[in-house]
C-alpha cells in the first residue's frame, strides 16, 4: 500500500489549485485499486492487414504486452502498435494492433476482451483519453468530494506527472541539451529530452497558476503553455514575457533546441483541463474516485489536488 506523497516532482511540490488540507489516505494496495480504461479515437475497421485487440492487463507494462503479442504472432515488436503507455501496478485496458503475422486467438497472462482487424497501425497519441477508477483507503470521502467540486468549478492544472518529470530523466535531458549527458538509444533520448521540456512547462504553469495573461495563445478558450523548441508558436505580451523569462532562467546554450531538431521541435499544451471527478463511498474505510482525462493528462496530478 502506498501513502500519498504530494508534490513528488523534479522541482519539488507544485502549487495546488485547491485550498486547505486534503483528504489524505492510501492507494494502490492492489492493482485492482487503480483501474484505467483507454478511450479510443476510433474503433477497428473490421478489415485490413493489422490484427486489432483490446487487452486487459494486470501487473504488467504496455511493453510486456508488446513482447507477448510479437512472440505469439511471430513478428518483430516493431510491428506492434499502441496509443499510449499504461501503468504496471494497475488493471488497465488498452488497444493494440499487430501487422501481419500468425493469427492470435489467446495470449497467456492477459485477457483479450475483443478482437478484429483494421487497416492502420495504432500510433502513440491516437486516443481520446482515459477513464480512471482509483480506490482510496483510510482517507476522508467528504473532503475528497469537496475538493472534487472545487476542481469541477475551476479545472485542473495540466502539470506533467511524476511518470514524466520524476527520477533522472529530466536531469539527463538537460545535460544532453547542454552538450553532455549519457549516451542513450533513440527511445531513451526522446523520453529524456521530452522530460526536460515537460519540467519547463510545469515551471511556467506553476508561476502563472490560473491567471489569464495578455497575449495568451488559446485552444478552445483554454490558454496554452510552452513545450519549448524551434518551431513552437510564441504568444505575445505578458504571456510571452513570462515564458521567455522561464527559458532564460534555464540558461541553456543558444543552440540547445537545434541539437536534436526532430525530437525537440516544440509545441503548445493546454495549461488546464476541465474535469468532473466523482466520489463513491465503498465502506467506512475506503472510497472510489472516478474521472476521465484527455490524452496526455495525468491522474496523479488530480490525486495531488484531492488527497
Amino acid at each position: 500500500m502506498i501513502p500519498w506523497q504530494p508534490g513528488y516532482h523534479a522541482d519539488g511540490a507544485l502549487p495546488r489549485w485547491t485550498d486547505g488540507p486534503g483528504a489524505g489516505g492510501m492507494w494502490k494496495e492492489s492493482p485492482d485499486d487503480f483501474v484505467v480504461v483507454e478511450n479510443p479515437l476510433a474503433e477497428p475497421t473490421g478489415e485490413g492487414e493489422h490484427q486489432w485487440f483490446r487487452i486487459e492487463k494486470v501487473g504488467r507494462t504496455t511493453l510486456d504486452v508488446v513482447d507477448a503479442l510479437a512472440r505469439a504472432a511471430g513478428v518483430s515488436p516493431d510491428a506492434i502498435g499502441y496509443a499510449g503507455m499504461k501503468d504496471r501496478y494497475a488493471r488497465t485496458t488498452q488497444d493494440f494492433t499487430v501487422q501481419l503475422g500468425k493469427p492470435i486467438t489467446a495470449l497467456e497472462g492477459y485477457t483479450i476482451l475483443a478482437a478484429s482487424r483494421t487497416r492502420k497501425r495504432l500510433r502513440v497519441g491516437q486516443l481520446a483519453g482515459n477513464r480512471f477508477e482509483l480506490r482510496i483507503r483510510n482517507g476522508s470521502a467528504s473532503v475528497a468530494a469537496e475538493r472534487c467540486a472545487m476542481l469541477k468549478a475551476s479545472a485542473m492544472p495540466n502539470y506533467y506527472g511524476v511518470q514524466r518529470v520524476g527520477g533522472e530523466a529530466p536531469l539527463q535531458g538537460e545535460a544532453i541539451l547542454r552538450g553532455g549527458g549519457p549516451r542513450l538509444n533513440y527511445n531513451q533520448l526522446k523520453f529524456t529530452l521530452s522530460a526536460y521540456q515537460s519540467v519547463l512547462f510545469n515551471r511556467v504553469l506553476a508561476r502563472r497558476g490560473r491567471a489569464r495573461l495578455e497575449g495568451d495563445l488559446q485552444v478552445d478558450g483554454v490558454p496554452t503553455g510552452p513545450m519549448y523548441g524551434p518551431t513552437m508558436d510564441w504568444p505575445t505580451g505578458e504571456a510571452a514575457e513570462l515564458e521567455r523569462a522561464v527559458l532564460a532562467e534555464a540558461r541553456l546554450p543558444d543552440d540547445a533546441w537545434h541539437r536534436f531538431p526532430k525530437l525537440t521541435q516544440g509545441t503548445r499544451r493546454a495549461l488546464w483541463v476541465a474535469v468532473d471527478p466523482q466520489v463513491e463511498v465503498i465502506d467506512s474505510d475506503s472510497f472510489w474516485v472516478r474521472f476521465s482525462l484527455p490524452a496526455g493528462s495525468y491522474a496523479t496530478v488530480l490525486l495531488e489536488e484531492i488527497l
